[in-house]
């Protein structure tokens, strides 16, 4: 009778201890869980919203005066961050950079005239599109032989490295158009470039050479857009509750008519 006392003590003992263990670690999860913080708060605790953005006039460039960064995308951006309660942080790079930048923690953002596209998609998340836009061709103002895509056989074609421009020059390669493809770091590169007659043609965003051409006479747009794209504000994969304020802020600001207003400051200068 002493053995089987002893024996239901035993399992006793063991099931208190099962139950005390899976208290605590009930415990703990719940103050694991209690411990997250939002995605926003985290910002906030940071004390800035940190955008990852390059050179791409008029969207984000230096103003001449102040040296600043300015431009369409950097006012969208505080924007962003006003609606957050932080002020913002700008990290200027080579385009090529700026999803690694994102993808490493380094950025909370990128703004920078950015085609949205699947391949991007795949390592990104975009919230709605802010801008409408295209490819368009450029050439010199006196040149009369190139009028479309078509006529690029044979010529020398600028491009900026990473960017749309570069596959849009690559996919006319594989079609059969033979051209020849120098790419650059900067857009502003290949555009000089071709005022000053080292490349025949220039592949840019039509938004980015409108502008160009207000102060560059030398240069000229052949033939309409040949490619439709949409500009997109890039998150983290997975970076749920900014992309949902973004939405919200992008909303917001084409219903009380900010986003126009934006549009005629830096696109139209004010028309």
């Amino acid at each position: 009778m002493k053995k089987y006392q002893n024996l239901l003590c035993g399992l006793f003992a063991v099931l208190f201890t099962v139950v005390v263990l899976a208290g605590c670690g009930s415990s703990g999860k719940s103050e694991q869980t209690a411990k997250k913080v939002s995605r926003l708060e985290e910002i906030k605790k940071n004390g800035k919203l940190v955008l990852a953005t390059g050179n791409y006039r008029p969207f984000e460039y230096h103003d001449e005066k102040t040296n600043k960064m300015v431009g369409y995308d950097i006012d969208l951006a505080q924007v962003i961050a006003k609606k957050i309660g932080v002020p913002l942080e700008i990290k200027e790079m080579q385009f090529t950079s700026l999803i690694p930048t994102l993808q490493n923690g380094q950025a909370d953002l990128v703004i920078a005239a950015m085609y949205i596209t699947d391949k991007r998609r795949e390592v990104v998340d975009f919230a709605d599109s802010y801008m409408d836009t295209g490819m368009v061709l450029t050439v010199r103002s006196e040149n009369t032989d190139i009028k479309s895509v078509q006529d690029l056989g044979g010529k020398v074609v600028g491009v900026k490295a990473g960017a749309t421009s570069e596959k849009v020059a690559q996919d006319l390669k594989s079609k059969g158009v033979n051209l020849t493809i120098k790419s650059y770091k900067e857009t502003v590169d290949y555009l000089l470039d071709l005022e000053n007659g080292r490349l025949d043609a220039a592949i840019n965003d039509l938004l980015n050479q409108l502008e160009y051409n207000k102060t560059h006479p030398k240069v000229k747009i052949v033939g309409n857009t040949f490619t439709k794209a949409s500009l997109g504000i890039a998150v983290k994969k997975g970076d749920k509750e900014l992309l949902d304020l973004v939405n919200s802020v992008l909303k917001d600001m084409k219903q009380n008519g900010e986003s126009e207003k934006l549009y005629k400051k830096w696109l139209t200068n004010g028309k």
